[in-house]
């Protein structure tokens, strides 16, 4: 295996590259505690639905052995790479950094489950919310895409499984390390397993046609599209932060909140977000207001933007120059470990100088072109199509017909199994299947690549039993993708009704219970009413009122009225 070609750092002035063990180690002193850390390119964009979440078990299991630990110290996956710094004396680093480097060539695979179950604690109510949902609608159930699902593999990642993807991807070449010294500390060792570096995660796209919108957010607005990456991008995120923030905000007043972002995602493309809170009731007025405002700059960018733009950047810039190296280790470690340029802020600057109205216009037609909305409501008008509601093509084979929706059909076919409604049909081809989810009473979810999923409850479909699906479906799927659930409480399994004829009147099947319920609500209603009314009248005509029974006769007489009302020869 060879190691890829490092960067020159004469423009960081401050750092020095050298080696540890064949890990890249960046150094540059200061004073105080000692930080130090080692990132890998590997992170959740790296993994198959099947396979979601075992880089964030690999670095949990690395950090077993730090938890009596007095550093302060820490590991993250992210959706492009797995990090683990530390900070304390300088013993402290070296301690840390060995220990994770020596769990990572040998795991404590004994306590897998034990780290399971915490990272399902972890994610207990984590919701993708819409950014998730942006991403699956774009990327799929693949590489970006999965951060819409969670960890859903952790129900069936084997130990074997997480010793072959470390050796594949905690390597030595595929990592880069950084201590706040001036040399590399005597101890420190970084042994790895040999590999290659890897590339940047795909960027996989499965919207048929854009600009797309997705329906249904609703307070604001949100959306994310796929330029080039460079300075050109990051100065048109900038104008366009400008731009909206003036006219959702300071002339219309329409939002209490807008956000841009910027995103490298690899070498040559990189991701705009927006996110526009919509101030209250004003809701359907933010997506035009965005949309008429980004569709400007295709045409006309102000100076006053651009140069409040470029100014913005140029202050970071200046921020950033006046750092201590030490404290850019992480960073340029990044940059490093993804092959990007390293450069100085003088020289980043120059760049951003550079960066014309003409160039804004151009990535804001990029923009525009791949964007892809999530809205409260259609945009149409605005030549934006919805997102795919449908698969292409559906299935064909055995249909099973829906006991309580009989124009809907569960396909059964020799490459897949599909639904079919009068609007469309949805697919998984079982070669495309990329995670197949089962129990014991026959369900199965399949999702496919391309993020469309097929619920299958035998319960709901005529003809049709838990074992005919599991014998028609488990074998035709790959071993690795399917994950066995444990059964589920039979209350959970749906039952179907047949839909009534046109005309006809639902069963009352809780009648008596409802007889029951209405006849205690007039008794406790009956009381009060006629306790109270006696109070009012005792007080207002000073009179003792004695009732007697009058009111149980009452009473009675209204409550077997209600019986024979509810429950007459025929209903008997």
């Amino acid at each position: 295996m060879t190691a890829p070609a490092l960067p020159v750092l004469t423009d960081l002035p401050g750092i020095t590259l050298a080696e540890a063990d064949g890990v890249p180690l960046l150094l540059a002193p200061r004073e105080g505690n000692t930080t130090g850390g080692i990132i890998f390119r590997v992170g959740s964009a790296d993994e198959t639905l099947a396979t979601a979440g075992i880089t964030h078990l690999i670095e949990h299991l690395a950090l077993r052995t730090q938890v009596l630990s007095e550093a302060h110290l820490n590991g993250h996956t992210r959706s492009d790479v797995t990090l683990f710094h530390v900070a304390g004396s300088a013993a402290d680093v070296v301690a840390y950094l060995n220990a994770v480097c020596e769990s990572l060539r040998d795991l404590p695979l004994d306590l897998i489950e034990t780290e399971k179950d915490i990272l399902r604690s972890e994610s207990d109510g984590r919701s993708p919310g819409f950014g998730g949902q942006l991403r699956i609608n774009r990327h799929g159930a693949r590489g970006h895409g999965l951060v819409g699902y969670g960890e859903r593999g952790l129900d069936r990642i084997t130990p074997d499984e997480v010793r072959e993807w470390a050796a594949r991807w905690f390597t030595r070449e595929n990592a880069v390390a950084w201590i706040t010294a001036d040399a590399v500390p005597d101890g420190l060792d970084l042994r790895l397993p040999a590999g290659s570096r890897m590339p940047s995660p795909t960027v996989t796209n499965v919207l048929r046609g854009t600009p797309a919108y997705l329906a249904g957010l609703r307070d604001g607005v949100a959306l994310d599209a796929l330029v080039p990456h460079g300075k050109a991008g990051q100065l048109t995120a900038g104008v366009m932060r400008e731009v909206l923030h003036g006219t959702l905000r300071r002339d219309a007043d329409i939002a209490s909140s807008v956000d841009v972002s910027y995103e490298a995602l690899n070498p040559d493309q990189a991701r705009i977000g927006v996110v526009v809170q919509a101030a209250e009731g004003r809701q359907g007025s933010v997506a035009g207001a965005v949309a008429d405002a980004l569709g400007r700059l295709w045409f006309y960018v102000a100076d006053d933007d651009l140069a409040a733009a470029r100014t913005a950047a140029v202050e970071e810039l200046a921020g950033v120059a006046e750092l201590p190296a030490a404290d850019m280790l992480p960073s340029v470690a990044y940059r490093v470990l993804n092959g990007r340029p390293v450069e100085g802020a003088e020289t980043i600057r120059a760049h951003v100088e550079l960066v014309t109205a003409d160039d804004v216009r151009a990535v804001a037609r990029d923009l525009w072109g791949t964007a892809l909305w999530y809205v409260p409501g259609a945009l149409d008008w605005a030549g934006i199509v919805p997102v795919p509601q449908w698969s292409e093509q559906r299935a064909r084979g055995r249909e099973f017909r829906r006991i309580d929706a009989p124009d809907v059909s569960l396909v059964l076919a020799e490459d897949g199994v599909g639904l079919v409604a009068p609007q469309g049909a949805v697919t998984v081809r079982f070669a495309d299947c990329v995670l197949l989810e089962t129990v014991p009473d026959g369900a199965r979810v399949l999702t496919g690549a391309d993020g469309f999923r097929v619920l299958i409850e035998p319960t709901v479909y005529r003809d049709l039993t838990g074992e005919d699906v599991a014998r028609h479906v488990d074998s035709r799927v790959a071993a690795d993708v399917i994950v066995h659930h444990p059964p589920r409480d039979p209350e959970r399994v749906p039952v179907a009704e047949p839909p009534r004829p046109p005309g006809a009147k639902r069963a009352d099947r809780t009648s008596v219970s409802g007889t029951i319920e209405r006849l205690v609500g007039l008794w406790v209603v009956g009381f009060l009413v006629l306790g109270g009314g006696q109070l009012a009248a005792e007080e207002l005509l000073d009179l003792e009122i004695r009732l007697g029974v009058l009111p149980l006769l009452a009473l009675g007489a209204a409550s077997v009225a209600l019986v024979r009302k509810r429950h007459g020869k025929g209903a008997r």
